[in-house]
């Protein structure tokens, strides 16, 4: 059986903008303080194979 990794997302939004940044250097460089960030991470976890074969 194959162990699949989990895909890891992570984005940062202004609070009260909702701009959207991929990286934290990216908003850091536009002068936002870290309190008024907000730090989204979606974790994709690969399918189960529920009927998978037996040998």
């Amino acid at each position: 059986m194959e162990i699949k990794q989990a895909k890891v997302e992570t984005t940062y939004r202004h609070i009260e903008t909702g701009e959207l940044f991929k990286e934290r250097k990216d908003w850091e460089a536009k002068g936002f303080k870290q309190e008024e960030m907000a730090q989204d991470v979606k974790v994709i976890m690969p399918a189960l194979d529920l009927f998978s074969k037996t040998k």
